[in-house]
């Protein structure tokens, strides 16, 4: 059986997929399965996965349609049985994709909110959405589809494989920037500015409140991950420049420099979810978004967020994020977080004891 996945999001989304893909893999036997991404950043998260047999790569974004559809067609050439959409995909874009890579059986999500223009209808099997299951677990549903898998079988944890080379400038660059083994805490500030998801981040000002009492107080290391270098410089200022960028060019970086990280706070991006992947323990600063379907998955975490009336707003829809509330009120539900309750958070998840002969980045 050859089975081709269309990861076509995002990398949170698409490591969120992680263990459906694992178990295709243990379940089948003998199965082929090929992924295909539209982020470069996904393709090199998945690079190193054991459960790949290929991974592709469109840049759809970027290039022209017609270079987009010759190499939809060579794809097309290897015959899989089965293509899926992971969860979620429920642009009309995505399901006259998997339309066109020819496989006979398509697999993807009936979502609540959606029209007959999502065009759904070009899937063969649809799996029915669920309000408040996380992410995970409805991709896993997709697995169901596929495979029969006993209802007693444990979802597992999410996976990132990194090369041993880059696990090892990892430490090598820990050794320069940490002497002292030092208390390590990531920070991702930012956010990703499809769909007006730029009112997902929480306060720079208070992001580097944030970090200034945990240098004073915790004597910690504060790490700045994510490609948003202005947004970043800017927080690094205001901790004194105390602060150490921690993310490349090369995302597989990122991954293996967070793998070491003690603590990890972050706004509901994909850094979030490769916390969880790595068990870092993780505060979640959320505001519209749902956190019951986007919560560090298999990890000690704490989602610090505002019990609106309105929230969560924002459902998987193609559509930007919009809010009923103007003025002084306007993403009430992210600038009402305060940096005490966020502090709060992070001492919690620090309470543990950290072993006086841990290494740079053993989870505590």
């Amino acid at each position: 059986m050859k089975i081709l996945i269309n990861a076509l999001s995002g990398n949170g989304d698409a490591l969120m997929f992680s263990p459906t893909l694992k178990v295709l893999k243990e379940k089948i036997p003998g199965v082929q399965i090929g992924m295909l991404a539209m982020y470069k950043s996904v393709k090199e998260m998945y690079s190193e996965s054991p459960y790949l047999t290929n991974i592709y790569f469109i840049d759809f974004l970027h290039q022209s349609k017609i270079k987009s559809l010759k190499e939809i067609k060579e794809i097309r050439k290897n015959k899989y049985d089965i293509s899926i959409n992971t969860y979620p995909a429920n642009r009309f874009e995505y399901n006259f994709l998997n339309f066109l890579l020819g496989a006979k059986k398509r697999i993807a999500h009936h979502y609540i909110h959606t029209n007959f223009f999502r065009f759904e209808f070009l899937n063969s099997v649809l799996v029915d959405e669920v309000k408040d299951r996380h992410n995970v677990l409805q991709n896993y549903e997709i697995a169901r589809a596929v495979v029969e898998i006993p209802s007693e079988d444990k979802v597992s944890n999410m996976e990132i494989a990194i090369k041993d080379e880059d696990i090892k400038a990892a430490e090598n660059w820990f050794k320069e920037i940490n002497p002292d083994n030092k208390l390590i805490v990531g920070f991702h500030t930012g956010s990703a500015l499809l769909k007006n998801h730029i009112h997902k981040r929480w306060d720079k000002i208070k992001y580097a409140d944030l970090g200034k009492r945990l240098i004073d107080e915790y004597n910690a290391i504060i790490l700045l991950f994510g490609n948003e270098r202005d947004l970043n410089t800017e927080v690094n200022e205001m901790l004194g420049n105390h602060g150490v960028f921690a993310s490349t060019n090369n995302f597989m970086d990122s991954m293996a420099r967070q793998k070491f990280c003690d603590l990890f706070v972050s706004n509901d991006t994909a850094f979030l979810h490769s916390a969880g992947a790595f068990g870092i323990p993780t505060v979640g600063i959320f505001a519209y978004t749902n956190h019951k379907e986007l919560y560090p998955w298999n990890t000690k975490y704490i989602i610090v967020r505002k019990d609106l009336d309105c929230s969560p707003c924002f459902y998987n829809s193609p559509k930007p994020a919009t809010f009923l509330w103007k003025g002084e009120d306007d993403f009430k539900c992210m600038k009402t977080i305060s940096v005490d309750e966020v502090f709060e958070a992070c001492e919690k998840l620090l309470s543990v004891k950290i072993p006086d002969n841990r290494k740079p980045g053993n989870s505590i």
